[in-house]
């Protein structure tokens, strides 16, 4: 059951397009939790974050973040929300100082001595030009960028895919940090199991459009004794699939 206090709600959600049916999902996300969406590719969570960010419309259901609607009060929303995609888009002339400086402006609760401190804690060069900078620099241009203004929810759409391993080590390691406080939460969407039990302490299954599974992680694993999560996540997977055909 949702609470008053829950900084993410999802509640019956559904959006069609084309083939695709992401069918009347529900799940919520507590202050201090991080929450992996896992589930493998089209199975909906980037479907599910843009609906979060209202970068795609609901067709049906409703979307609470901070106890606000995801549609009537999208900007209060995104101005206390961090995002961080699984490619960095940013200026490509622009450097990590110009970038600090726009986004200052964006923000009213910008944190430059913040950005700095992840700047420097992730060895990001503050004169390059972003378009100059490697894959996984840029991501951590990028996610220092999404942590200046201390966001109340950090959303990220698989970001750690594509980096070596010394890189998604340092973005896990960031990840749990910014629910430490017990205040905030993050959602990230991922393929990569390990990374989420790095990071994460709750879990939310998708596949073919549906929830399968959304609970603690703890609480997920010990239902299937003496299984990793990868291999929890396989079965239920599997369990979805077979049910599906079998109902068709």
């Amino acid at each position: 059951m949702a609470t008053a206090d829950d900084i993410l709600v999802l509640d019956g959600v559904t959006r069609r397009f084309g083939g695709f049916l992401l069918d009347g999902i529900s799940f919520r996300l507590r202050p201090g939790s991080v929450m992996g969406l896992l589930g493998p590719n089209g199975a909906g969570k980037t479907t599910t974050i843009k609906l979060i960010l209202n970068l795609l419309h609901l067709d049906a259901g409703s979307i609470s973040v901070f106890g606000l609607d995801s549609r009537r009060d999208e900007l209060a929303i995104k101005r206390k929300l961090g995002y961080l995609g699984e490619r960095a888009i940013l200026p490509p002339q622009g450097d990590a100082l110009w970038l600090g400086r726009f986004l200052a402006v964006c923000f009213p609760e910008w944190d430059d001595r913040r950005y700095r401190h992840y700047l420097k804690r992730f060895g990001v060069p503050t004169a390059k030009p972003a378009g100059t900078l490697s894959k996984g620099t840029r991501t951590k241009l990028a996610l220092a960028a999404a942590m200046g203004h201390r966001p109340g929810l950090l959303l990220m759409d698989e970001p750690t895919t594509g980096l070596d391993p010394l890189v998604r080590h340092e973005v896990v390691e960031a990840i749990r940090e910014v629910a430490g406080d017990g205040r905030r939460a993050v959602l990230f969407s991922t393929h990569i199991v390990s990374d989420l039990e790095a990071a994460a302490d709750a879990v939310t299954i998708l596949d073919q459009g549906q929830v399968i599974a959304s609970e603690a992680k703890d609480r997920l694993l010990g239902r299937w004794p003496g299984l990793s999560l990868e291999e929890v996540f396989r079965r239920l997977v599997k369990t979805s699939s077979i049910e599906e055909e079998s109902s068709s």
